[in-house]
């Protein structure tokens, strides 16, 4: 089997709902492993983690995606979702609604927990960069993005730089004060010395993931960081051809006709050199 990335820079068929998550986190354990050994000795990578929370059954979020309780993947490649247990037996029974009432559904908050990067200057422990990889909870509207936001303008408010790497196509993209064209991905490097002026790289599904390089102090040299070589690397080592129904059509939000046409060009000459 060809465990290669089938195409040049950001796969769609990883922002599966069902994939992402795992795929989330490993970018950003990668982009630490990577990372760590090419910032200057007086700084340190750090992984940090937070919960996040949608409201599933909001008619003003309408989340596109579900965390399951537990995986389960057969040899055959397709995935499988068990509920929790506490609530297996009441998802079984079937109550009907009693006269004069109707059925109504009520909505309830997820938690689910993401990580991102922490740059620090030692020894003093100096935040001095934040790396986020953007999750749904962050794009769909609804509480999850407001808070997101609010945290985005505590960085920029601070002289912490920022880099948000937004790698899904579904949702809003983050908001800028500059009027740019539209793509399917994007990357900002905001330097907390240079604000409101930063850097923004937009990319389609059809180019490769631009590089960019690490926000530290103004007076030290800034890594590179090859985020699509991380993105074929990890495509390579945790085998996710062997799970991506490339024979489908990739999650939504759908392509234009002339992508759609390209990526069956790109799945083609995959199968064939598999």
């Amino acid at each position: 089997m060809n465990y290669d990335n089938p195409f040049p820079g950001m796969n769609p068929y990883l922002e599966d709902p069902l994939i992402w998550p795992g795929f989330h986190n490993q970018l950003i354990a990668r982009m630490a492993f990577e990372l760590g050994p090419q910032v200057p000795a007086n700084y340190r990578v750090d992984i940090q983690e937070r919960t996040e929370v949608v409201t599933i059954g909001d008619a003003a979020s309408e989340p596109t995606f579900r965390i399951p309780d537990a995986r389960v993947t057969d040899t055959s490649g397709i995935s499988q979702f068990e509920l929790a247990p506490a609530y297996a037996s009441a998802a079984a029974t079937v109550v009907s609604p009693p006269e004069n009432g109707v059925a109504v559904k009520v909505a309830r908050q997820e938690e689910t927990r993401v990580t991102y990067l922490y740059v620090q200057r030692m020894p003093d422990w100096k935040v001095v960069t934040v790396v986020e990889v953007l999750s749904p909870t962050n794009k769909i509207p609804g509480e999850g993005r407001i808070n997101y936001l609010h945290k985005r303008e505590e960085i920029f408010a601070s002289g912490v730089s920022l880099v948000e790497i937004d790698l899904l196509r579904g949702g809003p993209p983050m908001p800028l004060q500059t009027v740019v064209s539209p793509s399917h991905y994007r990357i900002l490097v905001s330097r907390g010395w240079d604000r409101p002026d930063a850097v923004l790289y937009p990319f389609n599904v059809q180019q490769a993931i631009p590089k960019f390089t690490l926000p530290l102090s103004p007076d030290d040299d800034e890594p590179e960081v090859n985020l699509g070589s991380i993105v074929n690397t990890l495509h390579h080592t945790a085998r996710y051809a062997q799970v991506v129904r490339y024979a489908d059509h990739p999650p939504g939000p759908a392509l234009a006709e002339d992508f759609r046409e390209w990526m069956d060009g790109q799945l083609t000459a995959f199968r064939q050199s598999a």
